[in-house]
């Protein structure tokens, strides 16, 4: 079975850069392939990655509900669908990238949402580990209602709001129709001079753990800003090597039981 690590928060939190960068712990420090999945609807995943996604799960749905596409007479719509999802999919050496698009609109979405989980079920079972980038409602992620997820990351800004944000993803993780193993929390973007003490103390309030703290960090800033694929960043970079030791004591352990 697969190793799922899904990760949840609000847009620019750096949700995505830490997704990118467990991607590169798996791979290169492991040397394990990757099912990675943007689930998050600005789609940013494959730009950290440095890949080009030209098509996502989005798209196919729509096609198929509106009819935009002939499907050939030789394949099922079932089989069509399964045939699209694989096209979308970006193979890379050491990774496979699926991107999920933009949400479900008011129409019905049910039949090709059903082939898609079946066949999510069937594909991972090729990879030792699934690393989700999800919103932080996690609607996608509530839709995979056939597996679990392994280690969930709430990750959050060194902010009152950022706390915030984290606990309402919290309360939300209970109504959710999947089982989550294991929840931590990781704060980003932590500046040089530390975490405020307005902020320490609405966590302590809060009642969660912090299990590893991400400073803002120069080279990061300047991948993202020239759009360069994280993955090519130094290893001895801060924030990787805390991702390191993060990964090493929850995903290690894990896996070695």
């Amino acid at each position: 079975m697969s190793y799922t690590i899904a990760m949840a928060g609000k847009g620019g939190t750096g949700k995505s850069t830490t997704a990118t960068l467990i991607i590169r712990y798996i791979t290169q420090e492991l040397g394990k392939a990757v099912l990675a999945v943007d689930a998050d609807p600005n789609s940013s995943l494959g730009i950290s990655l440095g890949v080009d996604v030209k098509g996502t799960i989005a798209d196919i749905r729509e096609d198929v509900v509106e009819k935009r596409v002939e499907i050939p007479a030789s394949m099922s719509k079932a089989r069509y669908i399964e045939y699209c999802i694989e096209d979308c999919i970006v193979e890379e050496s050491k990774f496979d990238l699926l991107t999920m698009g933009r949400p479900e609109g008011p129409k019905c979405y049910c039949y090709a949402n059903n082939i898609l989980r079946k066949y999510l079920d069937k594909a991972e079972q090729s990879y030792p580990f699934i690393v989700i980038d999800t919103e932080a409602g996690m609607e996608h992620l509530s839709r995979r209602t056939t597996n679990d997820v392994d280690l969930l990351i709430i990750a959050f800004e060194a902010t009152i709001i950022g706390v915030h944000t984290a606990k309402r993803i919290t309360e939300l993780i209970v109504s959710l129709p999947i089982k989550i193993k294991e929840v931590i929390y990781v704060m980003c973007k932590v500046p040089k001079k530390g975490v405020n003490e307005k902020v320490e103390a609405e966590i302590s309030k809060s009642g969660f753990e912090i299990s590893a703290k991400l400073p803002f960090d120069d080279e990061i800033f300047e991948h993202i800003t020239s759009g360069e694929s994280l993955l090519e960043i130094s290893k001895e970079n801060a924030v990787y090597s805390e991702i390191r030791n993060l990964m090493d004591k929850f995903v290690l352990v894990s896996t070695d039981k």
